[in-house]
Formats: structure tokens, C-alpha cells, sequence
């Protein structure tokens, strides 16, 4: 499975959030710079209170586009890069020299985005922008000292350093761009391998749980399917429901560590065969519980909750309600379900719909409230991974 394209856009959403924490940042440190000039510190003119006022309002568009509105598409940051652009503009115009680093500054902040083309589009956009800001201070006569008191003096001494100023940080910001990009590029393709490398480990194992009966056929691929039905019914990211199906299917792992005659005994277990079977969500866990991995972790607790009951009287581990492993809990109902309707050496299998009035029968006591909800609701598509993974 791979998730390049939806880890790429998870960094960018970060980028957003980090663009609006460093914007709000510098909202704080100009209310601040206002209080100091009213009670003395500083000494600015009231007249550029509006100009500070305009400039905390566009620092704030970040958090209302990302933070509130939640919008994640590569114009809102070209939107914002030009708001930025203009508003460093705008203080520079006004303030002049004092301020000379906020002309670099939204090009500065665009390299966050891992975006090379954001990076010359915003200087591009700096670049005009800056000349302008130059000659309405010229023309403001903001700056009253030599040599920027003339259009050739702002040209040479103003102007013109800038440019190289801004093209120098640029070409800085646009390297780093290129090599968090590859970074970032590279981190997810090994993320990508160790899911592959998981992910066959696993099935792996599977294949060899399924090796052991023929009776039960392919019930670990149902049991997975069932629980990427009940992962996606409860919202989970794609990568999550992923996640936890591939490890569903070593929940019973552990019974390999079963003695044979005990686990397809055709008869009722004696009560002493029956604790040796409920071993198994030990054994699991202590297979798994030492392998690296995300996904083998998650399926470490599956294999050794997935007995519990949501009342609390499973197992052996005294757990009960939701502090029960939320993707174990899943599991449940998809074991369940499928032991019900599967043939067995010591059972005939049950219609579906009886397996369904079954578990709905164990709401609250062995399974979770709003799990067999959820199952409920989508029972159909259970019957459609019955169809599609029938027992040979």
C-alpha cells in the first residue's frame, strides 16, 4: 500500500499550521511593540497604527484559512505568500530601514512549504513590490537622511542592495526547499518499504495459521475485511483502516503455540483444554509484542484482547468498555461473526442472519455499543466479503 500522496499532503497541512503559529508569532510581538510605544519604551508615530493594525489582520488570514476554515489547497498558500508579500510591503513603506527584514520574510516562510516554485514565486512578487515600497518612502520623505533622500540615492543605496539582499536569501531558501523536499521525499519512501516489509511478514504468518486447518479456510482474509468495514465506518484515515486490517489478521497467531489435538478436538473441551486454548491471546501477544513496527504493535494488542468483553468478564485480563483496545474490540466482532457462520470440527454454521441477531443480541454485554451499530448498519458488505473469500 502506498501513501506517498497522502503523507505529501499531511506534511503541507503541517506547513500550513506551522505558517499560521509563526504569523500569529508575529502578531504578539506587534502588540507588544505598541504597547512599549505607549507607555514610552518606543517612540512611533500614532499615524502608523493603521498600517500595524492592516498588517495584524492579514497575519491572521493563515489561522482563519487553516486553523478555522481548515483549508488545505495549494492556492490558499500562494494566497497567503501575496497577502504576506504585500503586507511586508506595506511596513516597509512606512517604517522603512527599521524593518528591513520584513522584506524577506514571506519568502523566508514560503520554504516551509517544500515548494520551490512558491519560493521564486514569492520573490518575483517581493521583488516589485520592494521598488514601490522604496519610492513611496522616498516620496513620504519617511527616510530624511543622505543618501536616500534622492531617487538616484534610493536607487543605488536603497533599491538595488535590496534586490541582491532578496535574491541572495532566496537562492538560500530555494536550496533548503530542495533539500527538505528530498528529505521528506525519502522518509516516506521508507515508510513506504517498512508498511511492504510488515505487511508480507504478515501475511506470511497468516499463510502459515491457514496452513495449519483447513477448516477454517480463509477466515483470516474475512476477519481483515470485516475489520476495514468497521474501521471505515468509524472514520478512520485510509492508512489507519489499512493499518489495523493488515494486523487483524494475526489475531490468533498465538494458537500455533497450541497443542493440535487441543484446538481440533471434534468435541466439547474439557475445562482444563479449554485454558490451555485461552492461552492463545498470550502467546500472540508475546510473539509479536518484540518485532518492530507500527502495524506488528497494533497487532500485538489485537492478538491479546480481542476475547475481551466490552462487560469485563473475558479472558483473562480483566478489561472492560473502551479501555479494551479500540481495534480489538473491532476484531471481535469480526471473529465472532465469522466462527458463527464458518462450519467447524465441533459446530455447524449459522445463517448469517442468526450470526447478526447474535451479536446484536451481545450489544453492551460482549461486544461494543456503537461497534455492532456499525456493524449493523453495514451488514450487507459483510455479506459481500462472504461471497468474495467463500471457505474452499
Amino acid at each position: 500500500m502506498n501513501f506517498t500522496k497522502r503523507l505529501m499532503k499531511d506534511f503541507a497541512v503541517e506547513a500550513d499550521r506551522r505558517v499560521s503559529a509563526i504569523c500569529r508569532s508575529i502578531m504578539v510581538l506587534m502588540v507588544v511593540v505598541m504597547i512599549l510605544n505607549k507607555v514610552g519604551v518606543f517612540i512611533i508615530s500614532n499615524e502608523i497604527y493603521p498600517t500595524l493594525i492592516i498588517s495584524m489582520v492579514i497575519l491572521f488570514v493563515p489561522t482563519i484559512l487553516h486553523d478555522i476554515l481548515k483549508l488545505e489547497v495549494k492556492w490558499a498558500r500562494y494566497f497567503l505568500m501575496t497577502l504576506l508579500v504585500f503586507m511586508s510591503g506595506l511596513l516597509y513603506a512606512i517604517l522603512s530601514y527599521h524593518v528591513v527584514i520584513m522584506i524577506v520574510f514571506p519568502v523566508a516562510v514560503s520554504c516551509l512549504y517544500c515548494d520551490k516554485k512558491c519560493v521564486i514565486y514569492t520573490y518575483f512578487l517581493s521583488v516589485p513590490v520592494m521598488i514601490i515600497s522604496h519610492l513611496i518612502a522616498l516620496h513620504l520623505k519617511i527616510v530624511p537622511d543622505e543618501p536616500l533622500v534622492t531617487l538616484k540615492g534610493t536607487m543605488l543605496y536603497g533599491i538595488i542592495p535590496r534586490v541582491i539582499e532578496l535574491l541572495a536569501v532566496t537562492v538560500v531558501c530555494a536550496s533548503v526547499t530542495n533539500r527538505m523536499k528530498k528529505l521528506v521525499t525519502d522518509l516516506i519512501q521508507k515508510n513506504n518499504e517498512l508498511y511492504e516489509d510488515q505487511q508480507t511478514l504478515l501475511g506470511s504468518l497468516a499463510e502459515l495459521i491457514e496452513a495449519q486447518s483447513h477448516e477454517t479456510g480463509r477466515h483470516v482474509k474475512r476477519v481483515s475485511a470485516y475489520t476495514e468495514i468497521l474501521c471505515k465506518a468509524l472514520g478512520l484515515s485510509e492508512e489507519e483502516t489499512w493499518k489495523v486490517s493488515v494486523a487483524s489478521m494475526m489475531h490468533d497467531v498465538g494458537k500455533i503455540a497450541v497443542p493440535k489435538e487441543i484446538l481440533y478436538k471434534p468435541a466439547r473441551l474439557s475445562d482444563e483444554e479449554f485454558e490451555e486454548v485461552k492461552k492463545h491471546v498470550d502467546y500472540g501477544y508475546d510473539i509479536l509484542r518484540n518485532s518492530p513496527g507500527e502495524i506488528i504493535q497494533i497487532a500485538a494488542d489485537i492478538a491479546q484482547q480481542h476475547h475481551e468483553r466490552y462487560d469485563g468478564v473475558g479472558y483473562q485480563h480483566n478489561l472492560s468498555g473502551e479501555d479494551i483496545n479500540l481495534f480489538a474490540r473491532c476484531v471481535a466482532i469480526a471473529d465472532v461473526f465469522d466462527a458463527l457462520v464458518s462450519k467447524r470440527c465441533y459446530k455447524e454454521q449459522w445463517t448469517p442472519e442468526d450470526a447478526r441477531k447474535e451479536i446484536m443480541d451481545q450489544s453492551g454485554k460482549q461486544f461494543d455499543p456503537k461497534l455492532t451499530a456499525l456493524f449493523d448498519e453495514h451488514f450487507d458488505e459483510f455479506l459481500e466479503v462472504m461471497r468474495k473469500y467463500p471457505d474452499n
